[in-house]
């Protein structure tokens, strides 16, 4: 699977655990098991926890810092921007999401 039908792949999943009550019981319960199942390729002994997000709770993951390169530290903390950091992956996502935080609590509050 390449990374286009990996990212698809990943959007289906996610898009079926927030129309599917039962799915996403599931998914939170076991989530390696119900990936396996959906033919997610999910390394023997790998710990995966799904969190949901709520209007009081939002979760923010960390990079595991082995995973994160000496570049992407050296552009985080030599003051790079946001989009610079980004490209490197996990530690852009977590800026986003960092950023993000501020339109979050107002976007549920449109109705």
């Amino acid at each position: 699977m390449n990374d286009d039908q990996s990212a698809r792949s990943a959007a289906d999943l996610y898009a079926r655990a927030l129309t599917d009550a039962d799915f996403k019981a599931q998914l939170m319960a076991d989530a390696p098991s119900v990936l396996r199942a959906e033919g997610v390729d999910v390394p023997e002994g790998m710990n995966i926890t799904v969190l949901e997000n709520s209007a009081s709770t939002f979760y923010i993951v960390l990079p595991d810092p082995e995973s994160v390169s000496d570049e992407v530290l050296a552009a985080a903390s030599g003051g790079s921007s946001a989009s610079t950091a980004g490209s490197a992956g996990t530690f852009g996502t977590f800026l986003t999401t960092i950023g993000s935080l501020g339109s979050a609590g107002s976007a549920g509050s449109a109705g």
